[in-house]
């Protein structure tokens, strides 16, 4: 049973704006240290899972960039997606790919644009969750322990015990909870046995492309198509029509929320699913009054802010609980606690035709 990663990189990051762009989206962006947050992810399992076996599935447009921020990558495991169809046709292209080269592949599921520190944590985790998946044959989940109730994240509700030699904490998922409103997220975090979803899975490639033809049948009938086609000198116009026409859903939806063969593990390691700017202030550590700085600041009687400006000189004086973002072209100031509504800029930039900021 040989581990493989399948990274998901395809996605567009519009709560990063003005710094994540159509064709620089948020994994490509350096938040802390010297690497991207796709760099970090692979620099993450390394140890666990070498390059040779780790694959990357991203947009078409982003194929050169995907491979220039990861030499290391042989080249033929960057896929490209024509256009995107959410993450369960993204696994499901990667899990054929594997199948191909291994009947037996096992597969980790990672998002492109995580931050977890504890990369030595993390990979036990992986290797737990593995050897549960080689005796059980199950599709499981990592589901990080809350340490408040977020409303942000999706809930696991853990099951019975899976009893698996050398691993604790193991069980059946008994049902998946999407984004719940603040009294019943508290309500989970009190009750003790339900876990944040962060979208990290590991299974048998054959296994999860089993349960798709169950439940998602027309999306497993278009993805042996596109894959048969690829395979073939059909023309690329021909071949990316089938990847059109495929059902856009995620694999959580469309899969694990249906399927009797889902575990969960357990985890309580730092986890942040770097979803907006704000989650600037989980990633570093913040000066005496409280600000989180990328770059370059000045500040008088300011409190509480996030500032990414690597190239300029930020000043604020008496301003307090800001984001605050300047790149080449675009400024961004919005007050922390609407940070998600960062989004609503890039569909007015869309409808306003203003695509040079896009």
């Amino acid at each position: 049973m040989t581990l493989y990663a399948t990274i998901l990189a395809g996605g567009s990051g519009t709560r990063f704006w003005p710094k994540s762009r159509l064709n620089f989206p948020k994994q490509f962006l350096t938040l802390q240290g010297t690497h991207s947050l796709l760099q970090h992810t692979v620099k993450r399992i390394t140890s666990l899972i070498p390059p040779a076996r780790i694959q990357v599935v991203t947009a078409e447009h982003l194929h050169a960039q995907t491979l220039a921020q990861l030499p290391e990558l042989p080249p033929v495991n960057v896929l490209s997606e024509p256009v995107g169809r959410n993450t369960a046709a993204a696994i499901g292209l990667a899990a054929k790919q594997l199948v191909a080269l291994d009947a037996e592949a096992v597969m980790v599921v990672l998002p492109a644009d995580h931050s977890i520190a504890d990369a030595q944590a993390f990979c036990t985790s992986l290797q737990q969750a593995a050897e549960v998946v080689r005796h059980h044959d199950v599709l499981m989940t990592l589901g990080v322990k809350p340490t408040y109730p977020a409303t942000g994240y999706g809930y696991i509700h853990i099951g019975e015990p899976l009893p698996t030699p050398g691993v604790s904490g193991a069980h059946h998922a008994r049902r998946f909870f999407e984004k719940p409103p603040a009294p019943t997220a508290a309500r989970f975090v009190t009750a003790g046995n339900y876990v944040w979803n962060c979208g990290i899975f590991v299974w048998r490639a054959c296994t999860v492309l089993q349960e798709m033809h169950t439940f998602l049948p027309d999306l497993w009938e278009g993805l042996n198509s596109y894959w048969m086609a690829s395979q073939t000198s059909i023309d690329q116009e021909r071949r990316h029509q089938y990847y059109l026409a495929l059902p856009s859903i995620s694999i959580d939806h469309g899969v694990l929320e249906h399927s009797s063969r889902v575990g969960v593990l357990p985890v309580d390691w730092a986890w942040s699913d770097v979803g907006s700017w704000r989650a600037l202030t989980e990633l570093g550590p913040a000066d005496t009054d409280g600000n989180t700085i990328v770059g370059k600041h000045l500040g008088h009687d300011s409190t509480n802010l996030v500032v990414y400006s690597p190239d300029k000189l930020v000043a604020t004086v008496g301003v307090h609980d800001l984001i605050i973002v300047d790149t080449e072209d675009a400024l961004l100031i919005c007050p922390k606690e609407r940070d998600q509504d960062v989004r609503e800029l890039v569909k007015l930039l869309q409808q306003r035709g203003q695509t040079e900021y896009l």
